[in-house]
């Protein structure tokens, strides 16, 4: 088990009450999905906090998490039609053209996303629904701000740019009438703690390879936090990348024709 996957295992149980703007990201992509379909695949399930409403969307809805105890909670929720699977996104353990709609909220900046794509591709069906949202450049500039007068630079994981993913999409033969659009979530907070909390008690945390603060730097970033606390600037922005639409596979890749809003 990698560092992320041990931060997100350990995150499981607050989740669900801490995850606050990630399920308004969730609410708003939800919201551009129709009804109808037969089989729904969540990527990066999480502890299931979607699986209701997606439900409500195909008839059969897999959830797939890296985190056991990710997915633990999720099937303990025990929702007719809905399975938990542990699982790589990367290596989606699903077989090919077998599911008709591929969500996914805020999972994929965790991944290697020409790969996840490529398996999008390969276990959708062809004119497939896709919904993804993920954060890109521009999210946590607030907090990276505050890291940087800490001394504490580059805490935070790199963010795509949406052009980046323009261009992957491209290359993986993601196209078809497919949607991209941005939109800002900000969360404001009443305390430094909560502010911090918000990010490391669902798992996130800084970037992997980071080592870990010392007592001097987590001083300064506490000193620089009150200060906003007392200013009541304490905000977290996540830039939010939306893709949405049909996925057409028998066309093969690139196809220009793809309408992209951002």
């Amino acid at each position: 088990m990698n560092l992320i996957e041990k931060r997100f295992s350990k995150a499981a149980m607050a989740y669900d009450s801490r995850a606050l703007i990630q399920k308004r990201i969730a609410a708003a992509l939800l919201a551009e999905i129709p009804e109808g379909f037969s089989h729904a695949a969540d990527l990066g399930s999480g502890p299931g906090v979607n699986f209701k409403r997606l439900r409500q969307k195909a008839i059969q809805v897999t959830g797939i998490d890296f985190s056991p105890a990710m997915t633990g909670i999720a099937a303990s929720l025990g929702i007719p039609g809905v399975r938990a699977v542990t699982g790589n996104i990367e290596e989606i353990p699903l077989p090919d053209n077998s599911c008709d709609l591929l969500f996914s909220s805020l999972a994929l900046q965790w991944c290697r996303m020409d790969r996840v794509f490529r398996e999008i591709r390969r276990v959708s069906r062809n004119s497939s629904f896709i919904a993804l949202a993920f954060p890109v450049s521009g999210t946590l500039t607030e907090l990276e701000e505050a890291l940087r007068k800490a001394g504490l630079q580059n805490r935070i994981i790199r963010f795509h740019e949406p052009e980046e993913i323009k261009q992957i999409l491209k290359n993986t033969g993601i196209s078809g009438n497919i949607r991209l659009s941005e939109q800002d979530f900000t969360e404001c907070y009443s305390s430094a703690r909560d502010y911090l909390d918000s990010i490391r008690k669902i798992g996130a945390g800084s970037a992997p390879e980071n080592s870990p603060v010392s007592r001097d730097s987590y001083r300064r970033l506490h000193d620089i936090l009150r200060e906003l606390e007392r200013q009541n600037r304490l905000v977290h922005t996540y830039r939010t990348l939306f893709i949405t639409g049909y996925l057409l596979k028998n066309a093969a890749p690139p196809l220009p024709a793809q309408k992209f809003i951002c």
